[in-house]
């Protein structure tokens, strides 16, 4: 057993006060007045020695209503400060380096150096930070461990902590005792934790969480932004992000301006040779997330390479996702402009003879049913070869909950296939669908009653993606657009407007290949230091990834050949802005045996255990509880005693 607060403990000395009470009441004599002998055999009845045990178990409650309220300020836990100081552990020790750490990470470290000098002298320690896969070397001593700690800094992007301890077992590889434990220095945000259940809790051992505190909630950031070509400028569309309904400063382009948390809208008399932008953010106390770099690389004169194919309405909504996707995209204006294409978006009934030719030479459609099909309308269509309609099917509710078919098509954008999307919002809102039956097709979403409501149908080299309800229903609200889109035009090349990278989030990127073999290269303006990003040749085209793994956040000129052909803004993922925090609750629903130690006061002050006596309430109410038995003891037993006269 061990004290968050020990040095309260002095107050057991109060104990003496209820002890010297009770034996000077004992001592206290008593006159009677009788008139009769008799009356003095009644007397000595009622004051036998077995009446004044009666009395002990009163001097019983009154000690235990003492110790209770001093064991409620000095709260005893029963956790690893209470171990033998001479039995061995081997230590995994991960320190999180994610930029949410940076305010607090020189007093964090302090903390966690104090937690080791507190430990036995027989622990033996591994160094695992979230910069790396590797630990920083093999189990060594606490003296060891803190020397390696000073080498550590935090970083633009930090690995979660469940890619890293999904398989633990490697990293106490050579320790010394069969004993384990985790000491975790973290400010557990969400995304710095991930999914708890990718952890085997049984291959950590003992769980020693060390939170650190977080960032200040009044913290601006910006989250989201997009740009798009005006005449001889750019339209620039921006949010800014914060807790605190305050004003900040943002300068855009050396512009300053005041502004509170909100969306923004302006434009922006950029010329073509600027080559980057950035944002700043002035007037919070957390520094990491306050600057957005952006290149601009604006394609001149490309063709589109997605194409709308459906009525005029629809070219708005249509025109909104894309933004937001940072893919260009027209409207079907003029015969054939669609055989420019690598993806066509239309109506079924509405598309022009040689869509459908285009899409058989290996071309993507993505196809709607148009509003108020019926079964007379539809063999006037070409689909109506390959596909059978059946009708529509009236739905019980209006929301629908999706479910992914188990399909390659949905990795990357559903985390677990069959279930609810993990991205979504809301579930779809549809009053009907249609019912289709294409022929040698797969469905890839179904609603919770087994209906279909997207199909893959293969179309000679190419595919068609049909719908089984219109466009107008979510094209322009739902959330299943998004990630659902952006696979439709994965691995095709597309016209990016921004240049911009989130860590911790992969995004491609597109060049047109040339002759020398060389990779490309990532070269940080300030710094100078160059990368090498993860990439690939696709035929005319070179396309690598960034975001996956960690690097600095800057704006990078990107090299071909030794050179310069674009430039890239790397910024820090809006995750380690935003204060969600995994708390110990979280881990013991998972099976985790944890304990929590906090940092107050420039030292180890507080030790808590989850689970057991460790809540202040739980002491109040057993001392409340001895107080009230000593109190109905006390009346009952210290009444006036009375001699009754015959």
């Amino acid at each position: 057993m061990s004290f968050l607060h020990p040095e309260l403990l002095w107050g057991l000395l109060a104990l003496a006060i209820p002890i010297i009470v009770h034996f000077f009441y004992l001592r206290r004599s008593r006159r009677y007045e009788f008139s009769q002998a008799l009356l003095v055999e009644r007397l000595q009845r009622a004051s036998r020695p077995y009446l004044r045990l009666r009395h002990l178990i009163l001097l019983l409650l009154r000690l235990a209503v003492v110790t209770a309220i001093v064991l409620l300020f000095a709260r005893p836990y029963w956790g690893a400060a209470a171990e033998s100081r001479s039995e061995g552990a081997s230590v995994l020790v991960v320190v999180d380096v994610s930029p949410s750490m940076r305010p607090a990470f020189e007093s964090a470290l302090t903390f966690l150096k104090e937690v080791i000098a507190r430990d036995p002298a027989s622990y033996e320690y591994r160094l695992l930070s979230t910069e790396s896969y590797l630990p920083k070397g093999g189990f060594a001593s606490g003296r060891v461990l803190i020397e390696r700690l000073s080498q550590l800094e935090p970083m633009d992007m930090g690995l979660p902590l469940d890619a890293l301890l999904e398989k633990a077992d490697m990293f106490f590889v050579g320790a010394s005792y069969t004993r384990r434990k985790v000491y975790l220095l973290s400010d557990f945000q969400r995304s710095s934790v991930g999914q708890l259940a990718r952890i085997p809790a049984a291959a950590l051992g003992q769980v020693v969480l060390l939170p650190v505190p977080g960032f200040s909630p009044a913290n601006a950031y910006i989250d989201s932004l997009s740009l798009e070509g005006v005449g001889g400028g750019y339209r620039l569309r921006y949010r800014l992000a914060s807790r605190e309904a305050r004003t900040y400063t943002v300068i855009i382009g050396g512009q300053k301006r005041s502004l509170p948390p909100g969306w923004y809208e302006e434009e922006l008399p950029i010329t073509a040779q600027v080559s980057s932008l950035q944002l700043s953010v002035e007037g919070d106390g957390v520094e990491f997330d306050n600057t957005v770099y952006v290149g601009l690389n604006l394609p001149q004169g490309e063709k589109a390479t997605v194409v709308w194919m459906g009525p005029r309405e629809g070219q708005a909504a249509f025109a909104k996702l894309h933004r937001v996707l940072g893919i260009a995209a027209k409207p079907a204006e003029g015969p054939g402009i669609w055989q420019s294409a690598s993806v066509g978006v239309g109506v079924i009934g509405q598309l022009s003879e040689g869509a459908l030719t285009w899409a058989a030479q290996g071309g993507r459609l993505v196809l709607f049913p148009p509003e108020g099909l019926t079964e007379t309308a539809w063999p006037r269509f070409p689909l109506s070869e390959r596909i059978t309609y059946e009708g529509t099917v009236p739905l019980a509710s209006a929301l629908v909950s999706l479910r992914p078919v188990l399909d390659p098509f949905w990795e990357g954008i559903f985390i677990y296939p069959g279930r609810t999307p993990a991205f979504l919002a809301e579930p779809l809102r549809l009053r009907t669908v249609y019912r289709f039956q294409p022929q040698a097709a797969k469905p890839l979403l179904q609603d919770d009653q087994g209906h279909t409501l997207l199909w893959e149908v293969p179309w000679g080299r190419g595919q068609l993606y049909v719908f089984t309800f219109p466009w107008s229903v979510a094209l322009a609200e739902h959330s299943l657009f998004l990630p659902l889109f952006a696979r439709f035009y994965q691995g095709m090349r597309v016209p990016t407007v921004l240049w911009v990278a989130r860590l911790g989030q992969r995004q491609d990127f597109f060049l047109p290949a040339e002759a020398a073999e060389s990779p490309p290269t990532l070269r940080e303006q300030r710094s100078g230091a160059a990368y090498i990003p993860s990439f690939e040749r696709r035929g005319g085209e070179l396309a690598f990834s960034v975001g996956e793994h960690p690097i600095p956040a800057g704006l990078y000129e990107v090299r071909l050949a030794e050179k310069p052909v674009r430039y890239l803004g790397v910024n820090i993922a809006t995750q380690e802005s935003q204060a969600e925090f995994l708390d110990a609750a979280a881990w013991e629903a998972e099976g985790f045996s944890v304990e929590v130690r906090t940092w107050e006061g420039g030292s180890v002050r507080a030790y808590a255990k989850t689970g057991g006596w460790r809540s202040w309430w739980g002491w109040l109410l057993l001392a409340l509880a001895l107080l009230a038995a000593e109190t109905y003891w006390g009346r009952k037993l210290l009444k006036p005693a009375t001699v009754p006269v015959p």
